[in-house]
Parts: C-alpha cells; sequence; structure tokens
C-alpha cells in the first residue's frame, strides 16, 4: 500500500481468468533447504511434504478449522484517549488457527493480516468514514486489482491462508483479522487491524498485499512504521528487524525485490495498521499487480504459494534471531 497504490485505488474489481499454473519445484527445494542461522539450536526439520502444501484450489468465503480468537477484540475509533469500541457487526470476524503438528514455533503466536476485503467496494460510505490513528485516516479503501481484475483483497486472502497452514505445521498458532472475503462483509479499519495482535497475544504481526504502483514496475517491498511519538516507540526498532528479514526470506524462495522503489525497505509513518500496533509489524508489499509479470505470478496458485513460502521464510527467520 505505497503513497500510489493498493489502498488508494477505486477500480471495481472482476473475476480472475484461469490461468495455468507455472512450476514451483525451486522455490519449494529453497523453502526445505531453510536452516537454523548460526548459533541458533538445531532444529529437526519436517519432511518437505509436510510443510510445502500444495496449491489446492480456491480458497472457501470462510476458512476451514478455524475457532473464535482467544480475547475479544476492541478498537479506538477516535485515539487510545478516547472510549473503545467492538469490532463491527459488518466486519469479518477474527479467527484463530491452531497448530496442526509440533515443531520448531510450537508456542509462537503469530498474527496474519490479509489486507481489505471483498465487499470494501460495496460499503463505500462506511470505509470512508474517518478515524484517528496517530492521524486522519479512513476506515480502509477498496485496493487494488490486476488488469484482468484479480482484487487484492481475494489475493492476499488466499496467500495468508497459505502462510497459516505453513506456521500451523510448525506448531505456531495463527491468529487472523478476517475470515472471510465476501461482498457482504467490510474492513476492519485499519485501526482495528493494528490493535489486534497484541490483543490476542501475538508475537507479530505481517499484513499482507499488493501494490498498485505504475505497470512499468515490479517487485516486492516491506513497509515498517517509522518512531511516531506515542505510538510507535516501542515497536518501531523491532518491526525493522522483521522487514529486514522479511526481504531476506522473499528473496531466499527466488522473488525479486522492488524495481520502482529505491529500496525493498519504506519506513513510514502514516499507515494506520502499523501506528496502531504494540507488537512488531511490518506490511508486506508482496508484488505489483498492475505490472504484467507480477499479475501472472499473483493470478496462480502456484505463484501464491511461492509468496506464502517466502512470507513463511522470513518469519521463521526473525523468529529463530529474536527467540
Amino acid at each position: 500500500m505505497s503513497g500510489r497504490c493498493c489502498v488508494c485505488d477505486p477500480r471495481p474489481v472482476r473475476r480472475a481468468p484461469a490461468v495455468l499454473a507455472a512450476s514451483l519445484v525451486t522455490a519449494a527445494a529453497a523453502l526445505a533447504a531453510l536452516t537454523p542461522s548460526a548459533g541458533a539450536a538445531p532444529v529437526a526439520e519436517a519432511a518437505p511434504a509436510a510443510v510445502v502444501v500444495p496449491a489446492a484450489g480456491p480458497t472457501p468465503s470462510s476458512w476451514e478449522g478455524g475457532v473464535a480468537v482467544p480475547y475479544a477484540p476492541r478498537w479506538w475509533p477516535h485515539g487510545r484517549s478516547n472510549p473503545s469500541a467492538p469490532w463491527a457487526s459488518g466486519w469479518p470476524k477474527p479467527v484463530l488457527f491452531k497448530p496442526t503438528a509440533r515443531g520448531e514455533l510450537s508456542g509462537i503466536r503469530i498474527a496474519l493480516d490479509p489486507g481489505h476485503d471483498l465487499g470494501n467496494s460495496s460499503h463505500l460510505s462506511a470505509i470512508n468514514q474517518w478515524y484517528w490513528v496517530g492521524l486522519r485516516k479512513t476506515c480502509n479503501t477498496t485496493g487494488t486489482a490486476t488488469n484482468a481484475g484479480y482484487p487484492e483483497s481475494t489475493y492476499a486472502f488466499d496467500v495468508v491462508a497459505r502462510v497459516r497452514r505453513l506456521l500451523n505445521a510448525k506448531g505456531a498458532s495463527v491468529v487472523v483479522t478476517r475470515d472471510r472475503n465476501t461482498r457482504g462483509t467490510y474492513g476492519p479499519c485499519v485501526g482495528a487491524r493494528g490493535s489486534f495482535p497484541s490483543q490476542q497475544k501475538a508475537d507479530l504481526m505481517v499484513s499482507v498485499h499488493g501494490d498498485g504502483a505504475p505497470s512499468s514496475g515490479r517487485g516486492f517491498h516491506v513497509i515498517t512504521p517509522g518512531v511516531l511519538t506515542g505510538y510507535t516507540d516501542d515497536i518501531a526498532a523491532p518491526s525493522r528487524t522483521l522487514a529486514l528479514r522479511m526481504i531476506d526470506g522473499m528473496r531466499f524462495v527466488g522473488l525479486r525485490s522492488t524495481t520502482y522503489l529505491s529500496s525493498p525497505l519504506s519506513v513510514r509513518k502514516d499507515v494506520g495498521t502499523l501506528n496502531m500496533s504494540d507488537v512488531p509489524t511490518v506490511m508486506v508489499e508482496t508484488l505489483n499487480m498492475r505490472n504484467a509479470a507480477d499479475a501472472r505470478l499473483a493470478s496462480t496458485a502456484a505463484g501464491r504459494q511461492k509468496i506464502a513460502m517466502g512470507l513463511y521464510s522470513g518469519i521463521v527467520r526473525y523468529l529463530r534471531a529474536t527467540r
């Protein structure tokens, strides 16, 4: 969601066309080869078949196996000096996914935030309401789409499902800000997304997006919060470390970093999700949906799995370095 990107693109979205899935053999081998950093305790790696979840077709509108989050989430629509509020009834519900196996990440809880929601474009009056997140921001935006009409919200929802499965298979619990991607819901607002991980006692949060930059550029970049007094003072440094490890992880599986920004690391003070967080949090613009090559990656199950593996690799690298 850079300045020219997904959060400000109001174009309507359409159903994506079917496309052939690309091979993921190289990326799968790279992820299976991921080993602990120097000085870390040796970890018995699961066999690749138990870690790399094959593409399984379209993500359902509501996810498999999720349960209600352990703590009823609240947010601060007008800043923390004013009363909090429960999540709106029209928003998707937050959801918890328990580990599917014991592993390296047992005892860790990770928050994932799939950007936007498919119904945002059908609830413009609601998402255009202004709230306080260290500055005045609207609740949310419609997000971007590929030129063929594949919506960012659907893409992010699918990628997060894939990352979540990988993390669960390594022993982590995963809390997700929205349990569905439908036209009947909207949001949650960015301030609520930011407040979510600390309330759920998560160790970190990764917000997943696709950018909407000029079509000539491609590649991923990672947004980390700058120091905003009273908001991000306590998380700016660890969030930067998380961002750097996410960059490492994305590159490790063969994903290209941005060609249209000067650096894949972007430090910003105007992103509500980051400003309202109290745990290390980054936003990953995983690719540029307007670029033809990146759009092909986003529009295939194999491409989304590769993106998920890069995100997973970055999260694991951060946890190995900081636990």
